[in-house]
């Protein structure tokens, strides 16, 4: 997803359900707390490595800048069809 997010120069922010930070997959994935501010991930998420948030933690929101326009998915599987990728299969 990092690769599809870079590719465009897009920028994707991550809203989880009862949480305080998101995470923000732009040029680097990174963690912001509710004003946007980037934060140091362990501050954020501890030693979870990004990959564990996102399928750990209940989505609640994830929100796409793209060319200017700003779309709303509800899970990250909506953004991954959206984005014409295939989930790993554990």
């Amino acid at each position: 997803m990092v690769s599809w997010v870079r590719s465009s120069s897009r920028k994707v922010r991550v809203r989880f359900r009862g949480y305080r930070y998101t995470v923000v997959i732009g040029r680097y994935v990174e963690a912001a707390d509710p004003s946007g501010r980037i934060v140091p991930w362990i501050s954020a998420f501890g030693s979870r490595a990004p990959h564990d948030v996102l399928s750990t933690l209940p989505v609640e929101e994830i929100l796409v800048e793209e060319e200017g326009a700003l779309k709303t998915f509800a899970s990250i599987e909506e953004l991954l069809a959206y984005a014409g990728i295939k989930r790993a299969r554990p």
